[in-house]
């Protein structure tokens, strides 16, 4: 199969657009994992290089609520608080939420508390029916038991159509798919069917861009894809690989044409007798979006805080950075891995562990704070001077704008990374490491004017690989 993300692949830098501060003090860590969202744009341009913030070809990461709505386990507002929290943390962009048949939401109080608060925080959404078989349920009225088979009940398809259509209308949408798991044309819902359905919500919808199929596994999607005319309303080709299909992805991608491809269900572990996990799979393949299924379930609800199981879905599809110095080859680290205030200081090159490796998570206007993968801890100068110290800090006040870089074109791939407050650039002071002096003084980093254009002010930012 071919690998169409080469994210494995050091000569290419990646970051995106995702995190905004608001303008009102931050004084807390818990603060800073609450701020909105800005913009979803997936990549920063400089003249020579595209960063991204995701692995492999991913401008899209979901974190995905539907079955803790579906269940009323998202039954509070803390609950929520917290889960929007932690998808914060987890670095997803936009969130999954379901529609559900007429009068069967569980909790309407809830569902609009959480989705009022998403799209207030910046997520984007996307809605599809709930539960499989969610189209059919939703023709049939009914979230559980009996259910109508559409293709023999004149109709249905309005009723489908209907639900989506007010939907849309309350609840505005980035991307929705009529359809959930509903299986292969004509078995459940004719072809005819399929497509007047899609004919009918195209431009119609709230502003929402269509998606689909969604079917249980990628074979009967590419079915969908080749035997209904959707590929002319959707904005992008969606399916569930449930079955394991890795091995048709390259198919998939073909049906889809020049649509943009997501994984609508991917889960981090193995079926018996598999060695590749559905993301892993999704992201070989080079998939544009992904929906971290069940990921609500992966966040503590009374904290914010990842389990590990989130902690290993952010760091699947998180790209990190070693900062390397072009004057000495080093990268840098805070000197105490944990410690506020810490100062920043270099460890040799080849020092590639999570203290050493680096988040960028975009604020506005082209800047960005480093979020430090071991530790969550950011970096900023002590204070204006020219050659202050840089240090770690899990806080700021105000908008923050000490923690906050640019990065602008200096040397072939090097940069200059530049101080939002002060003005000034990182800067390495000598070739001394943390591997040859336990003083902190003789490898600590500071800041130089703005006018210094010399190697030890130039950088590169490596992508770090597990």
């Amino acid at each position: 199969m071919i690998n169409r993300s080469l994210y494995t692949c050091l000569s290419t830098v990646f970051l995106t657009a995702l995190v905004a501060c608001d303008s009102g003090t931050v004084n807390s860590t818990a603060q800073i994992n609450q701020l909105k969202l800005l913009d979803n744009s997936s990549s920063v341009n400089t003249q020579s290089f595209t960063a991204k913030r995701y692995v492999g070809n991913l401008n899209y990461v979901l974190g995905d609520v539907k079955q803790g709505l579906i269940t009323d386990q998202l039954n509070s507002t803390n609950k929520i608080d917290n889960l929007l929290k932690g998808f914060k943390e987890m670095g997803v962009n936009g969130i999954r939420i379901p529609i559900y048949p007429v009068n069967n939401n569980p909790n309407p109080q809830m569902f609009d508390y959480l989705y009022s608060r998403a799209k207030s925080q910046g997520f984007k959404i996307f809605a599809n029916p709930a539960q499989g078989s969610g189209g059919q349920r939703i023709a049939s009225g009914a979230l559980t038991g009996s259910l109508i088979v559409p293709i023999r009940v004149p109709g249905s398809e309005q009723t489908l159509i209907d639900v989506v259509r007010n939907f849309a209308a309350d609840y505005e949408s980035d991307w929705i798919n009529p359809f959930n798991e509903d299986g292969r044309p004509d078995s459940v819902w004719s072809t005819t069917q399929i497509n007047d359905i899609y004919e009918a919500l195209s431009n119609n919808i709230n502003g929402a861009d269509l998606v689909g199929p969604g079917v249980w596994g990628i074979p009967a999607s590419i079915e969908v894809l080749n035997e209904t005319n959707i590929k002319r309303y959707i904005k992008v080709a969606t399916t569930h690989n449930l079955g394991f299909n890795h091995s048709y992805w390259d198919e998939f991608f073909s049906a889809a044409g020049t649509l943009p491809v997501w994984d609508s269900e991917a889960t981090n572990t193995l079926k018996d007798g598999t060695s590749v996990t559905r993301l892993d799979a999704a992201l070989n393949a080079g998939v544009d979006g992904i929906v971290l299924y069940n990921s609500w379930n992966t966040i503590n609800l009374d904290t914010g805080a990842l389990k590990s199981g989130g902690q290993q879905l952010k760091d699947k599809v998180t790209q990190y950075y070693h900062i390397n110095n072009l004057a000495f080859g080093k990268n840098i680290k805070p000197f105490s891995d944990t410690a506020d205030t810490s100062a920043m200081v270099q460890v040799p090159g080849h020092w590639n562990g999570d203290f050493s490796s680096w988040e960028l998570i975009p604020t506005d206007n082209g800047y960005f704070q480093f979020k430090n993968r071991g530790s969550k801890l950011y970096f900023r100068p002590r204070n204006s001077s020219d050659f202050s110290d840089i240090i770690s800090t899990d806080s700021f006040s105000g908008n923050g704008h000490h923690t906050q870089w640019r990065i602008e074109d200096a040397n072939d791939d090097h940069l200059f990374v530049v101080n939002r407050a002060t003005g000034k650039k990182l800067r390495s002071k000598n070739s001394n490491d943390i591997s040859t002096s336990n003083d902190v003084n003789t490898i600590k980093l500071n800041q130089a004017p703005i006018s210094w254009t010399g190697d030890n002010t130039q950088w590169r930012l490596i992508p770090a690989i597990d």
